[in-house]
């Protein structure tokens, strides 16, 4: 229940990314609200990470990830998003072990690793129940997607980590959006003709309107935060230049077409409708 936005621009040497702040806690308390704190990530010094889906569960993920290339220098924005994708399969993995796999073969199983022994072995002659267990492994997902971005010695790179462990590159048609309001976020970019060759100030606009479109959608909140991310590092847009970017699109909203000549150039239309 958010929105993220990544979209690069400037012949995709910048890449602009936007999130709201809200955070949803689902049954029994179901309450939303929105906490001074950040649903984006540093992934290094040139990359930043954003998610959709239970936050704990993306920052775990996203922790797991910096730890295996942390003393690492100059990674690739490709190599960060390997890890990050590694490291959500892995977290998967764990999940569907915990919830699925041991409470539905309980302790004995457990005796049966320790000997060597893997859950195809155990389940061998037990048809019926590796056919459960494997169409509910293969039917859970984790609920989780996250946007990594950034710019390395060879430009913007956006890639999206979806379910079941899917990396998916952006590059091509250069933004991506996830979160419950992304199909408003995309539409809106799809409408504003965003590219990678979009100037940083245009791309600016286009990011922030697309985050003001998907605030229709359940769960997204009203707080913007803005990150450009260049080769030289990342820079979040002060609240000046965000009050100045919703001013724009708001006095954009307020031009409409002058219909009035049409009205008077097929004047007959108008009187016999």
């Amino acid at each position: 229940m958010t929105i993220c936005i990544a979209a690069a621009c400037d012949d995709a040497k910048r890449v602009v990314v936007a999130a709201d702040r809200m955070f949803t806690v689902g049954p029994p308390l179901n309450v939303e609200f929105e906490p001074p704190i950040s649903k984006i990530e540093a992934m290094g010094s040139c990359a930043l990470a954003l998610g959709a889906g239970n936050s704990l569960t993306v920052a775990e993920i996203l922790r797991r990830a910096r730890a295996k290339y942390h003393n690492q220098q100059n990674q690739r924005i490709e190599q960060i998003a390997t890890f990050v994708r590694a490291e959500y399969v892995q977290f998967r993995d764990e999940v569907l072990e915990q919830q699925i796999i041991k409470p539905a073969l309980g302790p004995d199983y457990d005796v049966f690793r320790s000997r060597g022994g893997t859950l195809p072995q155990y389940l061998q002659p037990q048809a019926q129940l590796y056919n459960q267990i494997y169409i509910q492994c293969s039917q859970y997902n984790l609920g989780v997607e996250i946007i990594v971005a950034g710019v390395d010695e060879s430009g913007g790179h956006i890639y999206t980590i979806t379910h079941p462990g899917q990396m998916v590159p952006f590059d091509k048609i250069g933004y991506s959006s996830t979160g419950s309001g992304a199909t408003h976020a995309a539409i809106k970019l799809a409408l504003e003709l965003q590219h990678p060759k979009s100037s940083l100030p245009n791309t600016l606009l286009s990011v922030y309107s697309a985050k003001a479109a998907a605030e229709v959608a359940p769960g997204v909140g009203k707080e913007t935060e803005l990150y450009v991310v260049s080769s030289k590092g990342f820079l979040q847009a002060s609240d000046e230049l965000l009050k100045e970017l919703k001013a724009a699109i708001e006095e954009a909203a307020k031009t409409k077409p002058d219909t009035k000549k049409i009205e008077e150039k097929h004047a007959g239309l108008f009187q016999n409708t």
